[in-house]
């Protein structure tokens, strides 16, 4: 009981300090909100690219192209985000923007920042390979999907642009291509520079914590209400998820520490980066936010219950 504890606390103490500590700039006027809009783009389209890049290209392609863990993740996440996307067009009626900012609410769980220190303490060190695994499947399909709907929702001379257009734009969004290209790196044996790397790690790094700073600000310029949507958003993500990779992992033939990692990254709460993606884009801005901070409160209790299922699993 205290080793799980333990390892909830260090999972989310970092995000919620961040958080708490952009919140309070903006209610301090330490810092205008509308900053928020300028921090969300540096993390989507600079920080967190690199930082996946560097992440992907220096993993051994045989642990992250493991097909039966990639299936069932795309499994897991691409059921919770068909399950967002058509409960924003039917239950909250939402255009296709903000139903495509929901649909990554209730799928795009806080791997990068979260994924380590909760995988780590329940499985060990060899679980981080799982990180990288899971934010290929996110950032390849997931989130590119996402980036298509949000332009074919954009306006050019008040006409939607047509869909070779929207994938184009989808593919030359750095948060797509550079993952792509890490991968690609890894996959020919090519060894990054360690200068490079280092270089390169240095922006990489603020990603995280610029992203959850980010939120605080925007959330301190909003009023934060547990509605109907919200709640939705976080059932999805917080519960749904964790359920479906773990029927699919198992029924797939995953078992011991391999289910277990699968499993955990289910529990993780909504990742930073949609609440990043939605003010950038000044779609969905507040549900988002709202959202994002309901699934961190929430994941106290799902990475608890996730790591205490996960020990079982891993015995």
């Amino acid at each position: 009981m205290q080793n799980i504890l333990v390892t909830t606390t260090h999972a989310l103490a970092p995000i919620c300090f961040c958080i708490a500590l952009g919140w309070m700039a903006g209610k301090l006027e330490m810092m205008p909100v509308e900053y928020g809009r300028a921090l969300a783009r540096f993390v989507v389209l600079f920080a967190l690219p690199i930082a996946l890049f560097l992440a992907a290209a220096k993993a051994n392609p045989a642990d992250i192209f493991n097909v039966r863990i990639l299936l069932s993740l795309l499994v897991g996440f691409g059921l919770t985000f068909l399950v967002g996307w058509f409960g924003g067009h039917l239950l909250f009626k939402h255009g296709e923007a903000d139903s495509a900012l929901q649909a990554l609410a209730c799928s795009f769980p806080n791997i990068a920042y979260c994924g380590p220190p909760v995988l780590v303490a329940s499985v060990g060190s060899s679980a981080l390979l799982m990180v990288v695994s899971g934010n290929l499947i996110v950032t390849l399909i997931v989130v590119p999907i996402a980036l298509v709907v949000l332009a074919r929702s954009a306006t050019d001379d008040q006409h939607k642009i047509g869909i070779a257009q929207a994938l184009w734009n989808a593919v030359k969004q750095p948060l797509i291509f550079l993952p792509i290209a890490g991968a690609c790196v890894a996959a020919i044996g090519v060894k990054v520079p360690e200068l490079a790397a280092t270089a390169a790690n240095e922006i990489g790094v603020a990603a995280g914590g610029a992203a959850l700073f980010a939120l605080g600000l925007t959330l301190s310029g909003i009023q934060f209400h547990l509605n109907r949507e919200v709640t939705f958003n976080v059932l999805v993500k917080n519960v749904l998820q964790p359920v479906v990779i773990f029927g699919a992992a198992y029924l797939v033939g995953l078992r011991g520490p391999l289910l277990a990692q699968t499993f955990l990254l289910g529990v993780l709460p909504t990742a930073t980066e949609v609440s990043a993606i939605a003010v950038s884009r000044n779609v969905y801005r507040d549900s988002a936010a709202g959202s994002t901070l309901a699934s961190v409160l929430a994941s106290i209790f799902t990475i608890a219950a996730g790591v205490s299922v996960a020990v079982l699993l891993d015995e």
